[in-house]
């Protein structure tokens, strides 16, 4: 949404990160700069979207215990100088689209480095409370604001117009990777599998929380089609999973939307990227609503 007047012959350059699950053919053809965070199994290390795609990491974690899981590392102070540096060589006007400050550590990490170029150019980090499709939704309004010229002051005013617009709701069964993430207590978890919990999971205040709890996978679906249904006429509406290709439990859920959404055409299914998959483990699943 075009929420000011104010147009600028000057380029901005955005930046944000991988989690943001952006195309790098698109990256390219918009000129925004994707951070990539780091993926570390043991001794190897692997740039999310660059060394290692979505269906290779639903691959490596499948079946793995939550003690196994890889660590996941947001991109570091030193990416984001060098990235600032070799961006200043052609402009001095940067937005940094950050996904939520208490998920990752990559708006903390930019801050950090756009003080070394302080007073000598002009690095706005937005922490955008989001992740996933909802930063993904806020990169493409900030890039084509962008290409119209607006200012970076309109810019911002316009993505904290769209931010509180943008809802995320997720069901797990694995209550291990929640424990592990630091979502749920080892006691909690471990009391939840005993009963055969599901909790129901939404993004609140920039974090993932559990605000609910099942008893059935089934009953689970109906929670996450329940939320959806708040929403009259989203504009855009996704179902979000570690895996790249649907499975029968993401087509079950979307032949629920499409009963309350008959006028919305395809529902995408769309990776929830390493950081949202660390927390909902390989059996997890959720939406993303842009309203």
């Amino acid at each position: 949404m075009r929420s000011g007047n104010t147009r600028i012959p000057r380029r901005l350059r955005i930046i944000t990160d991988s989690t943001a699950q952006i195309p790098a053919s698109w990256a390219r053809d918009h000129q925004v700069l994707v951070m990539a965070q780091r993926i570390r199994f043991g001794d190897k290390v692997y740039r999310e979207g660059v060394d290692l795609d979505d269906a290779g990491f639903a691959l490596l974690v499948q079946d793995r215990l939550a003690s196994e899981w890889p660590v996941i590392e947001a991109p570091g102070v030193d990416e984001y100088t060098e990235a600032f540096q070799q961006t200043l060589l052609e402009t001095s006007d940067i937005i940094v689209m950050a996904p939520s400050d208490k998920l990752t550590r990559s708006a903390r990490n930019a801050r950090l480095a756009a003080e070394v170029f302080r007073g000598r150019a002009n690095i706005v980090v937005f922490d955008s409370q989001t992740i996933a499709l909802g930063l993904n939704v806020l990169v493409r309004q900030v890039s084509a604001l962008t290409q119209d010229g607006y200012s970076s002051d309109d810019i911002i005013k316009s993505a904290r117009g769209v931010a509180p617009h943008l809802y995320g709701a997720f069901v797990t069964q694995d209550l291990a990777h929640m424990a592990r993430s630091g979502c749920l207590r080892p006691a909690q978890a471990a009391l939840g599998k005993l009963l055969g919990i599901i909790p129901f999971l939404s993004i609140e205040d920039g974090e993932i929380a559990a605000i609910e709890k099942v008893r059935s996978f089934d009953r689970a679906l109906e929670k996450l089609v329940e939320f959806a249904a708040e929403f009259e006429s989203p504009q855009e509406l996704a179902v979000l999973q570690l895996a790249p290709e649907a499975n029968a439990q993401t087509e079950a859920l979307i032949d629920l939307l499409r009963g309350i959404f008959p006028d919305l055409g395809h529902i995408p299914v769309r990776p929830c990227g390493a950081t949202i998959g660390s927390i909902i483990g390989p059996t997890g699943i959720g939406i993303m609503i842009y309203d």
